[in-house]
Order: C-alpha cells, then structure tokens, then sequence
C-alpha cells in the first residue's frame, strides 16, 4: 500500500503543476527525532507532510505521515543483545475541494494507511463529502468535514470467527473537526479530531485526535510539540491495546 502513497503525492504534485500559475502552493513540513536511553535505547522518527494547491475555486490537499521506532535492548552488565521495532506505521490523505463560497465546498478523499503493529495490514478508503467552515477570521479558525466512504481492510487475522477471510469491504462516513487559535503573532493551538465507522457493523470504528502548539522562530520555521492519540475498536487478540499514542517534539518548515 506503499504505492498508495506515492500515487496520492503524484497526483498532487501534477495538480500542483497544472495550476502553478493560478494560485501559490503552501507546504508544511515537520520532522521530529527522540533518543532516550538507560536499559534500553530509543530511537523514534516521524515526519508530516502537507501541500495545498489552490486553483480557481478549487483546491487539492495532501497530508502524509510516517512514523517509526526501535529500541536497543542491554543486558544489566551493558551489553548489547538486541534491537526491535517498536512503531512502523504511515498514513496518506488526498482531498479535493470545490468551494461553492468562503462557507460551504464540496469535497471528495481518497486515503490509505499501514501500520505494522496493528490489526491490519492496510486500510483504504474513498468517497465524497462537504466541508462546513464555521468560522475563520484571523485567530479562529474552525471546519468540519463530512464524507460517505467505501473503505477496505486487509486484516492479519480473519475478521470473522467462521471464516478465513482477511479482507473486509464495506460502507462506512468519516467526520471531521479541524481547529487552530492563533494566540499571538507567533504562537498557534490546533486541535483535529476524527472519527470513522461502519454502517452495518457499528463496532467497527476508528477515532484519532490530534493537538498541536507551535511557536514560529522565523519566516519559515517553527518549534513544534504535539500529542496524538489512535483508537481501534476491533482490535486483533494479539494487540495489546485499542489505543496507540505518540508525544513528538519537532522542527517545522512552512513555505
């Protein structure tokens, strides 16, 4: 599902070329690295890309992300004994927006992700939406977003008792809040919240919030810190926990 990602960034990028000319494309960058160390060594990275694309009353954004983690384990006299991957997930998002006005647009995703440690392979998804922009002035700004889904699970166990199969197709929504506060001149809040279910099987739903401070140090850079929290319903047996959460530092690039 790798190739997900990569055909969600072309397809953004020759959105991008197409309409160079019309409006300014913005990029937000983030990259964050923590090393802990003691009995046992820490290594995480995570990086977050995003691209906006305006064109007319159009626009194409894209956000991808990817985090991964491993741990360098000693025994109590120092000595090395192994290294394991403790995190090795990535997400992609690729949203069109036609904006009817400065209020109401609608919307069309596409999105995937993999994470190594949960209880899918991949999951995908697709479908249309509208986007409700409650308000935006120069400190608030705050959106919701709505959209009707066909999603895909590729499961690493069957999802059902009395059979073997992996994959699990169905109809699903996903809803959306996305907030930020400007609170001063250099300093931002940002809160995005997600939640994603299945019609039919109402156990099966997803939920992720995101809430984020960061301070400009420049034109283009930033200081970052940020606190995400993912939540899986159905869970595999093997998965230890529904919830899955990462505290990041990092140094932001806008331009």
């Amino acid at each position: 599902m790798r190739r997900v990602t990569a055909l969600l960034l072309a397809v953004g990028l020759s959105v991008a070329a197409f309409a160079a000319d019309d409006a300014k494309m913005t990029t937000h960058a983030e990259l964050s690295y923590a090393n802990t160390g003691g009995n046992t060594e820490s290594q995480d990275v995570a990086g977050n890309l995003k691209m906006n694309i305006p064109f007319y009353k159009n626009a194409v954004r894209f956000e991808g992300n990817v985090l991964y983690s491993n741990n360098d384990n000693f025994d109590v006299n120092g000595s090395y004994l192994n290294t394991t991957t403790t995190k090795n997930r990535w997400d992609a998002v690729l949203n069109y927006d036609y904006n009817f006005n400065d209020t109401w647009a609608f919307n069309y995703l596409a999105g995937a992700k993999g994470d190594k440690f949960s209880s899918f392979v991949y999951q995908a998804y697709t479908g249309p939406g509208f986007i409700w922009t409650t308000f935006k002035n120069e400190s608030h700004d705050l959106k919701f977003q709505g959209n009707l889904l066909w999603a895909w699970d590729e499961h690493r166990q069957p999802y059902e008792a009395d059979n073997n199969d992996t994959m699990h197709s169905y109809a699903a929504y996903q809803l959306t809040m996305d907030y930020s506060y400007q609170i001063t001149e250099t300093t931002k809040f940002i809160q995005y919240l997600m939640y994603r279910s299945e019609f039919e099987d109402t156990t099966n739903y997803f939920g992720k919030s995101k809430t984020a401070l960061e301070a400009k140090m420049s034109d283009i850079f930033s200081l970052g810190l940020s606190y995400t929290i993912d939540y899986t319903n159905n869970k595999a047996s093997d998965v230890t926990s529904h919830v899955d959460s990462v505290f990041l530092a990092s140094l932001i690039a806008d331009f």
